[in-house]
């Protein structure tokens, strides 16, 4: 008899709700990229978001949000609720680097973001268009000596304002950056010839092959295979670029380290697919898969690293 009460005593009692862990991902995910469509970042965020939609079991829809050097992607990030539903597919620019370029930016990206993993290093490439008369970027310089003020930079991120900057006031000639809310919009109007000078990822190394634009350098240390024939800075007589433009997965602050710790697998397992890694190399990016504490320490790293380069170019937080 007692066993029989103490069976139907345990029935009654209510069956408790599995951990939100347990149950994610319960919808489809939010990947905010802080680009417009078609440039590297776009590019890269949705292969591996397609990847990560097979094994989570969940789609992984991108949502673009460009403008403000990244501040528009990020309140969206970081307004978010915590639950995993909502990541955010960031670069140097909106992170390391944003501090640096905006003032009064109403968060704080190393604080208010939660790193989950790294993806890797974005190269990029000095283009200019083809009515410019230089071939490596010390005749580059030459050519902006003798046009003053004519000089025109596109750009929509951190690296391809400041490398060109600094380029500028090395060689000594007077450069105006243009921003633009993708590098695709930056490269069209390179194509016909509204700015002189575009520094590509390689997402857009195709237009430099078909001749469309022309290559002079890579700003990374290395060649790439993307456009194994463009030298490097320093081949090129110049010092090489001291940032490391990188790309990573993050969510808003207090997230569970349960879901954190999921979607990190997730990335690091993605990542390691040979038809994604052969995919995101063909888009010219070097595969540098971090952990979620790595990815924290290389972007709390580079901030300083930005902010030493961003004075060094005189530019003033807008």
């Amino acid at each position: 008899m007692k066993r029989f009460t103490l069976l139907l005593t345990l029935l009654a009692l209510p069956v408790l709700p599995l951990t939100a862990a347990a149950q994610y991902p319960s919808k489809p995910i939010r990947g905010i990229v802080a680009f417009g469509t078609g440039g590297a970042t776009d590019v890269i965020a949705r292969i591996v978001a397609a990847s990560m939609s097979q094994s989570l079991g969940q789609t992984v829809i991108i949502d673009n949000r460009p403008g403000a050097d990244g501040i528009i992607a990020g309140e969206q990030l970081v307004r978010a609720a915590p639950d995993g539903h909502t990541v955010f597919f960031g670069s140097s620019t909106q992170i390391s680097a944003l501090t640096s370029l905006r003032r009064n930016v109403p968060f704080d990206p190393l604080k208010d973001m939660t790193p989950i993993g790294g993806i890797g290093v974005n190269s990029f490439f000095w283009a200019v268009h083809p009515d410019v008369p230089a071939k490596t970027l010390k005749d580059l310089g030459a050519w902006g000596r003798a046009n003053p003020g004519k000089v025109n930079a596109g750009s929509s991120s951190a690296t391809a304002t400041i490398a060109p900057t600094l380029f500028a006031a090395a060689e000594k000639f007077d450069l105006q950056v243009v921003p633009y809310k993708s590098e695709t919009l930056a490269l069209n109007d390179l194509i016909a010839g509204r700015v002189q000078i575009v520094l590509i990822t390689g997402t857009l190394a195709q237009h430099v092959r078909d001749g469309r634009i022309r290559g002079l350098a890579t700003l990374l240390p290395s060649r790439s295979s993307a456009l194994p024939d463009l030298p490097t800075m320093a081949e090129s007589g110049l010092a090489p670029f001291p940032a490391i433009p990188w790309m990573g997965l993050f969510g808003p602050a207090k997230m569970p380290a349960e879901i954190v710790d999921r979607l990190s697998k997730e990335l690091l397992a993605t990542l390691q697919r040979p038809e994604v890694r052969t995919r995101i190399e063909q888009q010219g990016m070097d595969l540098n898969p971090l952990t979620p504490q790595a990815m924290d320490t290389l972007a709390r790293e580079q901030a300083p690293v930005w902010q030493r380069l961003t004075k060094a170019a005189g530019i003033v937080p807008e």
